[in-house]
This record gives C-alpha cells, structure tokens and sequence, in this order.
C-alpha cells in the first residue's frame, strides 16, 4: 500500500510515518521542513500555502493519505488569514488526492473544537458550534474534505488532546515542561482547571493505523479520544512526579469546563482502544528529554 502523510515531521505526523513503515508501507512525506529519506520513505519539501504545483504520487497512485498539516496552536493570536490558510492546505491536499489518486482513503485530522460546548462526553452527532477560529478553520476544512465524498474515500477524524513528546511549542504540554524544568514553584497555570480528555499519542497513531483496513462509507465521522475525564491539574502533577518533583500548582481563573469525548464509535468500527494511563503518558514524556 502506497500511503501520503501530509505534515510528516509534525508531532504526530513523525510518530504516524515510523509506524507505517514499521508495519510494511510505502510512505511519501511532505512538509515544509523535511526529514531524510528512508528505505520505503521519500521525503518531499512543500509548501501547501505556495503557487508550485503539488507533487504527483511517484509510480503508482496512493492508496490512503493522511492530512495532519495546519496551524494547530488554539491559543495563538488567530488572524482571518490563518483560518483561510487551514482552508486552503486541506482544499489543496483533497484536490490533488481527487484528481491524480481516485479513491484514495483520505484520512482528515480535524479537532474536537469544533464541537458547540457540553457537559457531557461528546459524540459525533453532537452540535457543531465552537466560537473559536482554530475551530472554524478545522469545520472548513471538514466541508471541504467532504465535497470529495464520491471521489475519494473520505474520513474524518476529531482528536481531543494528543499528548507527548515533541508537541509544538505555545501548547500545554510544552510550556509546562518549561516551567517544570526551570524550578517554578508553585506551578502557576493560565486559565482554569479545566476536566479535559487526554489521549496518549502512541494510541492515537495506533487509531490512524486501523482506519487503513476499516470498512467504513465514505464520509464517516469519528472521535479520537480516551473517553477519560481528567482535570489539568491531574496531569501537571503526573508529569511533574514523572520529574521528580511535588510543587503547588495554581490556576489564574476559577471554576472549569469541561470537554471530553466518547470514542465508542471508533472503537466499533476499528476494534482500536486506547492503553497508555495518564502515568505512562507523563512517564514517556519525561524519559524524552
């Protein structure tokens, strides 16, 4: 199987190429800033926001593509050009899929922002709704994707928080790591202790690799998440014993808000579960360094 990874060097996008060759695939990456080639990986340097036309699939047409590439940090300053530009990556990405590998199982990375908010675990026939542009920018792209439905094999997949090594920096897990290695004490957190669903990426790319050989329409929804509530709070304490270390921690804002996921429509369909606890997570994470 001839497999594309759009935004191969990404968090999850690194994790995601290094587990399909591992299990036997042919993968073309792109990104802007490219790894090295590897037996059954040609890397290729694209800018998905340039004029250059996209690269054809070399030999045969690809079979599947995963899109993972776009501004992916929910609390930068947002501008309309940052939300047409998530728009156009994925438009460019499915119009070069439509037209040079019809058929093609085309696996887009969405987010769970896009939900309208709820207290409850949310599933994928829930209102659609979030106020905030990274979440238009990923409903968008949702739309665009399916417009493709009949000539491409769409999926949609909507991760809740994938966490791990590596992750961008201007997200949690990141800047707490800063502030945990600098000797912060106590720990003051931004904002509230919000009761989050939080997956671990070794899981998470797990899932991706079941949607290679699911039976599923075109056009199918699914949630990528724990289905675990966990506060933040919870997590900056794992990750700080992962340390070493016991400190207060504080949060600017009171109250909380919560938004988790069910992920029984994924695991239906895949047979996928996720396995990693929050203290594997934290302990991975920690030995990266």
């Amino acid at each position: 199987m001839h497999v594309l990874v759009v935004g191969a060097s990404g968090f999850v996008g690194r994790a995601l190429t290094q587990a399909l060759l591992a299990a036997g695939y042919s993968v073309d990456g792109w990104d802007r800033l490219p790894g090295q080639d590897q037996p059954g990986l040609v890397n290729h340097s694209v800018d998905l926001l340039g004029q250059a036309p996209l690269p054809d699939p070399l030999g045969q047409p690809w079979d599947a593509a995963f899109h993972l590439a776009a501004y992916s940090v929910p609390g930068m300053a947002w501008t309309e050009e940052q939300i047409m530009a998530n728009l156009r990556m994925t438009a460019r990405v499915y119009d070069q899929l439509a037209r040079t590998s019809p058929g093609c199982r085309a696996v887009l990375a969405s987010s769970a922002f896009v939900y309208a908010s709820a207290s409850h675990a949310l599933v994928e026939s829930d209102p659609l709704g979030s106020t905030h542009p990274y979440a238009l920018s990923k409903h968008l792209g949702e739309v665009w994707a399916l417009s493709h439905v009949d000539s491409l094999e769409v999926f949609i997949v909507r991760p809740f928080n994938l966490v791990g090594p590596a992750m961008a920096k201007g997200l949690l897990i990141p800047d707490l790591l800063e502030r945990i290695r600098s000797g912060e004490s106590p720990i003051r957190m931004r904002g509230r202790d919000d009761v989050r669903d939080f997956l671990d990426w070794r899981d998470a790319v797990e899932g991706y690799l079941r949607l290679l050989t699911v039976t599923a329409a075109s056009g199918s929804i699914w949630n990528l998440c724990s289905g675990r509530p966990t506060r933040v709070s919870e997590l900056v304490h794992e990750l700080m014993k992962a340390h070493g270390h016991d400190r207060e921690v504080l949060f600017d804002s009171p109250g909380s808000q919560t938004m988790i996921g069910d992920p029984s429509k994924f695991m239906a369909a895949t047979g996928w579960a996720p396995l990693r606890s929050l203290p594997d997570t934290a302990e991975a994470i920690a030995a990266s360094r």
